[in-house]
């Protein structure tokens, strides 16, 4: 059922590139920041990066896994280098389906934790980052037109994630402005 709320793969391409346009639009006037990762084609799914981002785009979005690991096999997260699954920590009886994300943050080695706990700690970064929420939800309200359900894990994972849920509630597609405006005057203090 999830698949038949997704965009169709031809136009997904299309309005993944608006949204991004929109996006770069909303950093010009100071109403995102990307602190915590670049603006790149492949993190904004622009064009032939757009495949990547369909099957988690819509907010319905519910991720699993199967098997806790310390450490990413992908080489995008570690470099350009292999690793192995780490599965030192886990047991036989570990590997079982659960909702994700297990990890409280990105894979380690893709994102700082020093950065990214500075970052959580500034409502000017947390309301404005295009990683977190703010950024999450103009996307969804560009692609969908809707936010993620009331009991959505977005709202427990992502920082300030009840004050989201709130202001979503409060106002709809509007939301990231309504948030993000108190601090668009901000400088960001990295």
């Amino acid at each position: 059922d999830y698949v038949k709320e997704l965009l169709p793969p031809k136009k997904f391409e299309t309005a993944m590139n608006n949204a991004a346009g929109d996006t770069l639009v909303s950093q010009l006037r100071r109403a995102v920041t990307t602190e915590l990762f670049p603006f790149t084609p492949q993190n904004l799914g622009l064009d032939q990066y757009s495949v990547e981002h369909w099957i988690g785009s819509h907010p319905d979005f519910e991720p699993c896994d199967v098997a806790p690991v310390r450490h990413s096999w992908f080489p995008l997260f570690t470099g350009g280098s292999y690793l192995p699954n780490d599965y030192t920590s886990s047991r036989a009886y570990d590997f079982m389906w659960s909702h994700a994300p297990r990890r409280s943050t990105a894979p380690a080695g893709r994102l700082s934790r020093k950065r990214e706990k500075e970052a959580m700690e500034k409502d000017d970064i947390v309301f404005r980052e295009y990683y977190y929420l703010a950024g999450n939800l103009f996307r969804w309200f560009k692609l969908y037109n809707k936010a993620p359900p009331w009991n959505s894990w977005v709202w427990q994972w992502y920082p300030k994630g009840n004050e989201w849920m709130l202001g979503a509630k409060k106002h709809g597609s509007n939301v990231v402005t309504e948030l993000s405006k108190p601090f668009w005057d901000e400088g960001v203090p990295f």
